[in-house]
């Protein structure tokens, strides 16, 4: 077998490649065959191994954190275990971020660390620190395995693996973490102390005897009598509120629109639901006053929040604020989807079919249809003082068939907020809001687009790409076709629109961070088509010529610093003549 590709499951050539090839064939079986892979000499005994595989596909990313992120993007994709390998030392540490983005927001990922003998780690040896436990509390289960030797116990070795695999996706999802040390030789030689053949065809034949828990395992009851409960209440509601927050399949999708439809709420539907202004019946973000003000009179006597929460936080301020309405929220979270912890708060994973059966059409108000089209209808004429962000959320909003992943902070509010009355299709939106970080977003549509195989759009501050440069240069490199989208309003600008805009002496440079960067230099590195717009008909031209392009791009939009402040103080201005 040496320097050929497998014909039977493991690699015989020494101890190492055989856990290796042990651990990479129960991957497969289990479903997860992309293997993100970091370079180093410690992990060369598993690289070694993948590279004799058949049936999977590896990803090379020499920047461990971008990595991660690519890992954290595929399983959001496939909703199973992207696998993560690298070296020894500081290399696991990069994965940190992405780690802490999939514990939160439940997407599974096996991480694997390449480590240095126990001998070692308390030598002072060269790049070695102690691993074990290394993601602590963000990863469901962490185990330090053993480095391979004579004495490897192959069906222990099989039935971990197949328990990390089964904790990643059982009940709510999440990250685990295996620590695997490696003695020398690293290299694919064939050792004289390796795996006999009948070690090795008694590991194979208990393999192909392996079975697998795939199933999610529910921690939370859904019964007769609570749907029965729910349904009445929801009926009985004189003024009743539907929110809608992030939506994580189609599934769920076409189940929240019937429900939508069905009650003929009010409702407010979150940008990543995939359901952004589908009703007529929906209500601007209420970060506008115009909305507040709305809301506040018809005062809901009864809400019903599905999905995950909200990238508006104006609507748990409300009810804080409310007169205790009744508040239901279906959620698959694993903490509480409530900052301001309400008593009236019930929440429930989800059973949307036997709700949609026990739940009729209920009729809705007119009055109060016509009322909230006259709000859409009167901020969406406000008009753009300047070149800035609700502009480019209008002009991907419009025209967009593809995929859209959106950054954090203002780029994912613009789309949120201010895209009413904007029409077209019906889109596919992704976000990393697990945590709302801004590091590694052009790596996560990088792995996103991987795994669907179609052209992401990313929409991106100029900081948060900042923070993902090396991901530019592994997007030329890739199989991978993401269209970004770069806003450069030189720096942080979403703190304008706060509080502390009244601050500069806070604010400015250290927590609003300016610069005088652009993106040119970095897209002719990378060999990437490139255009600059720096008004709202350039940007028009430059994404319908990057839409015909069909290939990975940079769009660069030059903006004001205070474009977005002006066009938030046009809004909040706005009179609302109801019809």
């Amino acid at each position: 077998m040496e320097g050929g590709v497998l014909e039977s499951y493991l690699a015989d050539h020494n101890w190492n490649m055989f856990a290796s090839s042990l651990i990479i064939e129960i991957c497969r079986r289990f479903g997860s065959d992309t293997f993100f892979v970091s370079p180093g000499y410690r992990d060369a005994p598993f690289i070694a191994a993948l590279q004799l595989h058949k049936g999977l596909t590896l990803v090379s990313c020499w920047d461990e954190r971008a990595a991660a992120f690519q890992a954290l993007g595929w399983a959001k994709a496939k909703r199973k275990p992207a696998v993560l390998i690298c070296t020894s030392g500081t290399a696991g540490a990069n994965y940190l971020p992405a780690v802490i983005e999939a514990k939160t927001d439940h997407h599974p990922l096996l991480v694997i660390t390449a480590d240095r003998p126990f001998e070692l780690v308390f030598a002072t040896a060269q790049q070695v620190i102690d691993q074990r436990d290394l993601f602590g509390k963000f990863v469901k289960k962490s185990l330090d395995f053993p480095a391979p030797s004579p004495q490897l116990n192959a069906k222990a070795w099989m039935s971990y693996i197949k328990m990390l695999l089964e904790t990643t996706t059982d009940g709510y999802a999440g990250p685990v973490h295996l620590n695997l040390p490696f003695t020398a030789p690293l290299d694919p030689e064939v050792n004289a102390l390796r795996p006999s053949n009948i070690q090795v065809a008694e590991a194979e034949a208990a393999i192909d005897r392996l079975s697998f828990d795939t199933k999610n395992h529910s921690i939370t009851q859904w019964d007769k009598g609570l749907t029965s409960e729910l349904v009445d209440r929801l009926k009985s509601a004189k003024r009743g509120l539907l929110l809608i927050g992030r939506l994580q399949s189609d599934t769920e999708r076409k189940a929240v629109a019937l429900l939508r439809d069905r009650l003929g709420y009010p409702v407010f539907a979150d940008i990543g639901s995939g359901l952004k202004f589908e009703s007529r019946m929906e209500i601007p973000d209420l970060n506008l006053p115009q909305s507040q003000q709305w809301i506040d009179l018809y005062a809901p006597d009864c809400v019903l929040h599905v999905g995950k929460r909200l990238v508006t936080r104006h609507f748990d301020d409300r009810l804080a604020r409310w007169k205790f309405p009744d508040y239901w929220v279906l959620s698959d979270e694993e903490q509480i989807q409530d900052p301001y912890h309400l008593p009236q708060r019930r929440q429930y994973r989800p059973d949307y079919a036997q709700l949609l059966a026990a739940l009729p059409m209920l009729p809705y108000d007119r009055s109060l249809e016509r009322e909230i089209r006259s709000l859409q209808r009167s901020l969406g004429r406000v008009k753009s003082p300047g070149f800035n962000f609700h502009d480019v959320a209008k002009v991907i909003r419009q025209r967009t068939r593809s995929e859209l992943f959106l950054g954090n902070s203002t780029a994912i509010r613009a789309f949120d907020s201010w895209c009413f009355g904007c029409g077209g299709p019906s889109l596919e939106v992704a976000a990393n809001r697990g945590v709302s970080g801004i590091e590694g977003l052009l790596a996560t549509t990088i792995g996103l687009s991987l795994a669907t195989r179609k052209m992401w759009t990313l929409v991106v501050g100029d900081i948060a790409l900042l923070h993902d440069l090396n991901s530019i240069i592994s997007l030329a490199q890739s199989e991978a076709k993401v269209r970004v989208v770069v806003v450069n309003n030189v720096g942080g600008r979403i703190f304008e629109t706060l509080p502390l805009q009244k601050y500069p002496w806070v604010k400015d440079p250290l927590i609003s961070t300016p610069h005088d960067f652009d993106f040119k230099g970095v897209a002719a590195m990378a060999r990437l088509p490139y255009q600059l717009a720096e008004t709202a008909e350039d940007f028009t031209r430059a994404y319908e010529a990057m839409l015909e392009l069909g290939e990975s791009c940079i769009i660069e939009c030059k903006q004001d610093a205070e474009a977005d402040l002006m066009f938030s103080r046009a809004l909040a201005a706005q009179e609302i003549h109801y019809e």
